[in-house]
C-alpha cells in the first residue's frame, strides 16, 4: 500500500477505524447534494462503503485515500477522500462489485464543505493522478462529473483533465473528462511512501 504526502496533505488508505469519519463526510449536506443525490446515509451504508473501499485496495492495490490537512503541530484534520477506482465499481450504470476493470480507472473525490475553495481538491487530485501515471503506469484516468458540480469541474481542469463528452447514466447526465500523462499537472514535492497494510 502507498501513502502520499504533499506540502499540505497526507493521503492514506482507509482503515476500519475510519467508519465515523466517512459517515460524517457522507452526512455533510454539501456532500449529500454534490455526490449523493440528496440522500443521507445510514451508519450501515457508511460502513458498507468503507468495507468496499478497503476491499478495492486489497484486490487492486490502489483505491481511495483518506485526505488529511497537516498543521504545524503535526496534527491532522480529516477533510474527505480522493483516489482511484476501477470503472464499474462507482459508475451508476455499471456493476457495483469487484473486480472492475483495472485498465479503466476513474478519479473519485468527496470533500467536506470546510475544505472547499482552498485548493485542497486540486492538490490531492494532482498527487493521485501523478501516482496513477508514475507508479501504476496507467495511460489515462477518467472523471464523471455532474453538470451542476462546478467546483469539481474547475478542480479537474486544474489537475489536467479535458472534456470528452456528456454521457447518460441511470440517475442523470454526467460530463466525462480524461487526463493523460501528457496533460496532467504534476504535484509539488510529492512523496510516495510504501508500507505494509498491517501497519494501518
Amino acid at each position: 500500500m502507498h501513502l502520499l504526502e504533499t506540502p499540505r496533505l497526507i493521503l492514506r488508505p482507509p482503515s476500519h477505524r475510519d467508519e465515523l469519519l466517512l459517515h460524517g463526510l457522507h452526512s455533510d449536506p454539501f456532500v449529500v447534494d454534490a455526490i449523493r443525490d440528496g440522500s443521507y446515509p445510514t451508519i450501515e451504508q457508511s460502513r458498507a462503503a468503507l468495507l468496499h473501499f478497503i476491499a478495492h485496495w486489497q484486490y487492486h492495490r490502489f483505491g481511495l485515500w483518506m485526505v488529511f490537512v497537516k498543521d504545524e503541530r503535526q496534527a491532522r484534520e480529516f477533510v474527505g477522500y480522493t483516489g482511484l477506482m476501477c470503472s464499474g465499481t462507482y459508475r451508476p450504470e455499471d456493476s457495483n462489485g469487484l473486480p472492475g476493470d483495472s485498465n479503466n480507472v476513474e478519479i473519485v473525490t468527496g470533500l467536506h464543505l470546510a475544505a472547499s475553495g482552498k485548493g485542497i481538491g486540486v492538490e490531492a487530485g494532482r498527487a493521485v493522478v501523478q501516482f496513477a501515471f508514475e507508479h501504476l503506469k496507467l495511460q489515462k484516468v477518467t472523471a464523471f462529473i455532474r453538470r451542476h458540480n462546478i467546483r469539481s469541474l474547475i478542480k479537474n481542469v486544474k489537475v489536467g483533465f479535458f472534456y470528452v463528452s456528456d454521457i447518460k447514466v441511470k440517475n442523470g447526465m454526467r460530463r466525462k473528462f480524461e487526463v493523460s500523462p501528457l496533460t496532467h499537472v504534476k504535484s509539488d514535492n510529492l512523496r510516495v511512501i510504501h508500507f505494509n497494510d498491517t501497519e494501518l
